[in-house]
């Protein structure tokens, strides 16, 4: 007779709280009152809670063979790039349980990365801080100054229960404040995001610091490591992304000191502020003032467009203000909004045609944006544009349908008057509940369809909303809008504050001079000479994107094709980093 050796294996968990120091089973009336609440969920990636114990219990081990008689007693360390949004429950992290982190960048490149303090189970951290130190070239004789990198603290805001899927309701991190202490409670995690700022004459090769991390005085080095490619960014590189930078939030219009100052930060991320002209200039007074100095301002700091008033009543009235900016040699960087927004076939025929007609019998150099679903003959209504990646047949076919327009991205999540090709999800787009990767490859579409910029509704800002715990409204938008859309309408934050969306979008504005910059020197060779994966990478590869609505949403592939570029913008250089 054979005999059969059966063996039953049970659950077995590592626990380090108090009270369950002890190897056992799994038992969630033995975990703190906390994360009991949590024992019958998964996280925003479909993982049970027991195995977001288990993960976060082996991240801690991970952590004590690294840092052995250094590992913190109260509390592990995570590092995560800036391409994925970390939640606030501690569990759900994503990233590395490590204290080490390695970020590739042009001369003249912003880079991010972010660092995560995790409370062990049933600990509490009242305060955590992150200090910056300077990166030293690994031959000793170049530095690049703590004065190039820059720390915030992340706020995640509370999302109300939207119609479209997202991977969660709840805390999603958007808001950067300024780094300062912060105190760590719950399940919840402490987020601090990292960014260095490459300098434009920087000595390409490697570069290593340390950020010094506290926790309640246990204090941890966070080893930095930078590549410095051989080659740098523009200041600015030449593709607008535009926004209505609302000037009316509250009580009364907001002072121009403190619309400039929010200007500047969008500026600072390649965005520009349409109103800056707009909303400072009246076509009754001609008074150009404020115009002059919001000019002057916005060029400054690399603006590249402009809008000015309307008046679709009485176009004649732009008259002085048209030939004013013609003078001053700024009209060609202006721009006038169309008459109707959005509008469907018989109002662009009967409205915004003659609308675009008039305009230019008026001022034939006056360009006229609008954001449309495509209507035959779109070029005779507007010279710029604006159409969503899923309305209509899409971007291959607007690219193909333009005329003599300029074709833009329109990002919107509630436009009207359309009908989608493909759902509006499965597009990237800007909400907060939008995963990260979705606002960086909006530039990789740009340059896959021709798209010449893009316009987002809308910059904001959002008014700082403390009082309320950080929660967006639970309203949804009146008729003929509809829904709850977590973010639409906004970037930055009252007091000037940036958002991580920003800093997504400039990474992708970045990666945008990348491909620039490798067709601008592959254009200088025989084709002959050229080497077949550098068209393959001019072409997108297609394990980053293949259309609008299919796309890898892994960063990694990403990372990996930008890298690509890098090492063959050096090889057509002549130049190779150490």
């Amino acid at each position: 007779m054979d005999r059969y050796l059966i063996f039953i294996f049970f659950p077995i968990i590592f626990l380090s709280f108090p009270g369950f120091a002890v190897t056992a089973k799994l038992n969630k009336n033995s975990l703190p009152l906390a994360e009991q609440e949590l024992a019958n969920q998964v996280d925003h990636w479909g993982l049970s809670f027991s195995d977001q114990v288990r993960r976060f219990q082996k991240g801690i081990t991970s952590q004590m063979d690294q840092l052995e008689e250094k590992s913190p007693k109260n509390f592990l360390v995570g590092i995560q790039h800036g391409l994925e949004k970390v939640p606030l429950n501690k569990y759900w992290f994503k990233g590395k349980y490590n204290t080490f982190v390695t970020i590739k960048a042009a001369c003249n490149e912003y880079e991010n990365f972010q660092v995560a303090v995790l409370p062990k189970i049933g600990k509490e951290l009242s305060s955590v801080s992150l200090s910056k130190g300077d990166l030293l070239n690994e031959d000793k004789k170049h530095i690049i100054s703590k004065d190039n990198m820059t720390i915030y603290r992340v706020v995640h805001a509370k999302t109300a229960q939207a119609r479209y899927p997202a991977p969660y309701k709840g805390a999603w991190p958007d808001l950067l404040l300024p780094n300062a202490h912060i105190s760590v409670k719950g399940t919840d995690l402490g987020l601090f995001w990292v960014e260095v700022k490459v300098p434009k004459n920087a000595f390409p090769g490697k570069y290593f610091g340390v950020l010094l991390l506290n926790g309640d005085g246990e204090k941890i080095e966070i080893q930095v490591k930078l590549k410095v490619f051989a080659f740098a960014l523009p200041d600015r590189v030449p593709f607008p992304v535009a926004v209505w930078l609302r000037r009316d939030i509250g009580d009364g219009p907001m002072p121009v000191e403190e619309y400039r100052q929010l200007s500047e930060e969008l500026l600072k991320h390649g965005i520009d502020p349409l109103n800056i002209v707009k909303d400072f200039v009246s076509v009754k007074d001609n008074n150009f003032d404020i115009l002059d100095k919001n000019i002057t301002f916005g060029l400054e700091r690399g603006q590249q467009i402009f809008e000015i008033p309307a008046s679709p009543k009485n176009p004649e009235l732009l008259g002085p203000l048209v030939d004013y900016l013609r003078k001053k040699g700024w009209l060609k960087k202006s721009v006038i909004y169309s008459n109707r927004d959005e509008p469907d076939r018989k109002t662009f025929n009967n409205l915004n045609r003659p609308y675009y007609e008039k305009i230019h019998a008026l001022y034939p150099d006056l360009r006229v944006f609008l954001a449309s679903e495509y209507h035959p003959e779109i070029d005779k209504g507007c010279d710029i544009w604006l159409n969503d990646p899923s309305t209509g047949n899409g971007f291959e076919f607007a690219q193909k349908n333009v005329g003599t327009a300029e074709l833009w991205a329109y990002y919107c999540h509630l436009p009207i008057n359309i009908d989608y090709q493909r759902p509006l999800v499965h597009a990237p787009n800007m909400l907060i509940d939008n995963e990260a990767i979705e606002h960086r490859l909006a530039f990789w579409m740009a340059w896959k369809y021709k798209t010449k910029g893009i316009f987002i509704y809308s910059g904001g800002p959002k008014a700082d909303w403390l009082e309320s715990g950080w929660e967006l409204s639970s309203k949804p938008y009146t008729f003929p809008y509809a829904g709850l859309h977590n973010g639409n309408g906004w970037l930055i934050y009252t007091g000037s504050h940036p958002s991580i969306r920003m800093k997504v979008l400039r990474d992708g504005l970045e990666d945008l001079g990348y491909l620039m910059l490798l067709e601008k020197i592959s254009s200088q060779l025989p084709k002959k000479q050229l080497p077949p994966a550098v068209l393959e990478l001019l072409s997108i590869p297609k394990e980053v994107l293949v259309t609008q609505h299919y796309f890898n949403r892994d960063p990694s592939a990403l990372f990996r094709v930008r890298e690509a570029m890098a090492m063959k913008i050096e090889a057509l250089l002549g130049h190779k980093t150490r």
